[in-house]
């Protein structure tokens, strides 16, 4: 079985049909499909208007390959209902999966870094504006460094790796918007899939294969 994870596309109000095409393309040469949280933007747009857009052509597709869904913190369970249905069977903070003999344990990273709105409430309005502002400045980097390393991704990254000191189980997360592949320490990070730059994973028959490319 090949399965494909990714996380972090926060998908929003602005459809883009490059990236449409570069998800739509990666799915359908798959068995089965993880999200491992921020799959659309809570802070930017509702779920019935996320529900509503184009991004929804990618729905049946998804639901097809059994897609699992993990909650992030820009798409939290409190920001949707039941029709997440519509694009998955699972809906779940942290999911096992077991692959070729394998364990791998997913969860966004959320609950171990939590974001500044988990200890300070903030309202709809400050959310959006900071996100916005926030995914301006990561636009200019990412396309101006061409995804080359981020010392704070590596930083973060290193937080979540104190929490699965000494566990047996491969834990891949998401949410630093960095990848790496540290099978030393049973570590990865699905990365992101904005601004052009795609990183993913494919996991087939217990192994993982870290992916990066550009959609446009």
């Amino acid at each position: 079985m090949k399965t494909l994870v990714f996380s972090d596309t926060h998908l929003g109000r602005v459809f883009e049909e490059e990236k449409y095409l570069f998800l739509k393309k990666r799915i359908e040469k798959v068995d089965q499909v993880v999200i491992n949280g921020d799959f659309w933007d809570g802070y930017l747009t509702s779920f019935d208007a996320f529900l509503k857009s184009p991004w929804n052509q990618l729905f049946p597709l998804l639901k097809k390959k059994r897609t699992i869904y993990i909650y992030g913190n820009h798409d939290r369970k409190a920001f949707s209902d039941k029709k997440t249905s519509l694009f998955s069977i699972v809906q779940t903070r942290k999911y096992v999966l077991q692959n070729g003999g394998k364990t791998f344990v997913f969860e966004h990273g959320d609950r171990l870094l939590p974001s500044i709105d988990d200890r300070i409430p903030l309202s709809k309005q400050v959310l959006y504006y900071t996100t916005s502002f926030y995914t301006s400045v990561e636009r200019v980097l990412t396309r101006s460094i061409r995804g080359t390393t981020r010392i704070w991704g590596f930083a973060l990254n290193n937080k979540l790796k104190k929490f699965i000191e000494g566990k047996s189980e491969f834990f891949i997360f998401g949410h630093t918007h960095f990848a790496e592949f540290d099978l030393s320490h049973r570590f990865v990070n699905s990365g992101f899939i904005q601004h052009g730059l795609a990183q993913y994973l494919l996991i087939v028959n217990g192994n993982i294969s870290p992916k990066q490319e550009w959609y446009k």
